[in-house]
């Protein structure tokens, strides 16, 4: 099983607006805007069809870090997307043996660790691991992009690799 390690040079995340993005040529985490409940997929944004990627990072006192599957400076939080309220959740039930595919909803405050990416790896300020709070068949688990070669990528829980997982970019919005 693979740890995820802290990153001592990442200030701690605050609550707040947020653009999430992999790479400039990946794109941002978009939704439709329009839809309470879809696929979280990977991509540029684009007005004029209503899809934006500003979420909304809160952190969460109901759950204890020592409960769940973080790395120290870890966060536990909420992700809210702006545009429709909804929350970056997953679908239900969870199989080891199928995609779990990240989707929005409206009615599943799903809580997440924001982990600090490791400083054995390439980590710079402001990147973080997304992942679940905790294992699953002893697995860490972690958003990333789905193995379903589709445009735009999907997103899907999916077992976290150290040096092989990419992670997320938080840029604040004012």
């Amino acid at each position: 099983m693979d740890k995820i390690q802290p990153n001592t040079m990442t200030k701690t995340i605050q609550n707040g607006r947020y653009k999430i993005r992999r790479s400039p040529d990946q794109g941002s985490l978009i939704i439709p805007a329009e839809s309470a409940s879809s696929i979280a997929t990977l991509g540029p944004e684009d007005p004029s069809r209503n899809e934006t990627g500003i979420w909304i990072l809160t952190t969460s006192s109901s759950y204890s870090p020592s409960d769940c599957v973080a790395s120290a400076g870890a966060m536990i939080a909420t992700l809210q997307h702006e545009g429709t309220n909804a929350y970056l959740a997953f679908q239900k039930p969870i199989s080891l043996d199928q995609q779990v595919s990240i989707i929005v909803s409206s009615d599943d405050k799903q809580v997440w660790t924001i982990n600090p990416v490791g400083t054995t790896g390439y980590g710079r300020k402001n990147e973080y691991h997304i992942g679940y709070p905790y294992l699953l068949h002893g697995e860490v688990m972690v958003v990333d992009i789905s193995m379903l070669r589709v445009y735009p990528p999907r997103l899907a829980l999916r077992p976290f690799e150290e040096g092989r997982t990419s992670p997320w970019r938080f840029e604040a919005i004012a």
